[in-house]
């Protein structure tokens, strides 16, 4: 059970980490973007000539990008609620899934044609992001992913997820009305029996069964059972 601080602190850790993990994600792609527009390889600084400089900002931004999701990525999975979905499980999908689709846009080359080489890491991306994807495919899996975790079946519910709750609240007084009910109630008439009275034996049970479930004290109970074996006779 959540208080209410605590539901308003983890649906804001939702909001920032899911948002931020976004916001790294597409700057990622971005960046790879760029560098895979300019043939897949850069370079800054150092002492040597640089035959293909790095557009401005990648240097900074990819480790940013990477770190920072990571870190948004521990925000989101720290603060998912008791129920709801389980997102973290796509990251994977969605970082692979998306560098994939940026390899195969950048082999796609109006003028030079395939590039086999992107081309390839395309394909081998789009395989890690898309495989893990087929165990969606399971019912519970999806439906721990997409709305969390199910609830403990309960006997009787009508569909599945439904969930009844049964309780009993015994109110102050209730216990000395149930008594009172239980010694003011009249005693069924006993007829004896030559076998034994069997109906004697019943109503001695019965009493015996309230003063276990502490419907009846030890003086109730005692009282009772006078009251039935002197009616008896």
């Amino acid at each position: 059970m959540l208080t209410p601080l605590q539901l308003v602190r983890r649906s804001t850790g939702l909001l920032v980490g899911l948002g931020a993990f976004a916001c790294a994600l597409t700057l990622l792609y971005l960046a790879s973007s760029s560098v895979m527009g300019i043939g897949g390889s850069c370079g800054s600084g150092g002492p040597y000539v640089i035959a293909t400089p790095c557009p401005t900002g990648i240097a900074w931004i990819v480790p940013v990008s990477i770190f920072g999701g990571i870190v948004a990525l521990g925000v989101y999975a720290a603060s998912v609620l008791p129920v709801g979905p389980r997102l973290t499980w796509l990251a994977w999908p969605a970082l692979f899934l998306s560098l994939g689709y940026a390899f195969l846009d950048s082999s796609l080359g109006p003028e030079t044609g395939v590039d086999w080489s992107f081309m390839v890491c395309a394909v081998l991306f789009i395989l890690m992001g898309g495989v893990p994807l087929l165990f969606l495919a399971n019912r519970d899996t999806f439906r721990r992913v997409f709305w969390g975790t199910a609830p403990p079946a309960v006997p009787g519910s009508l569909r599945p997820g439904e969930v009844r709750w049964t309780t009993t609240v015994e109110l102050p007084g209730d216990r000395d009305r149930n008594r009172d009910r239980v010694r003011n109630r009249p005693l069924a008439p006993v007829t004896p029996e030559p076998a034994g009275g069997s109906g004697l034996v019943s109503e001695l049970e019965r009493l015996a069964a309230l003063h276990r479930a502490g419907q009846l004290d030890d003086a109730e109970y005692s009282a009772a059972k006078k009251r039935l074996l002197n009616g008896s006779h």
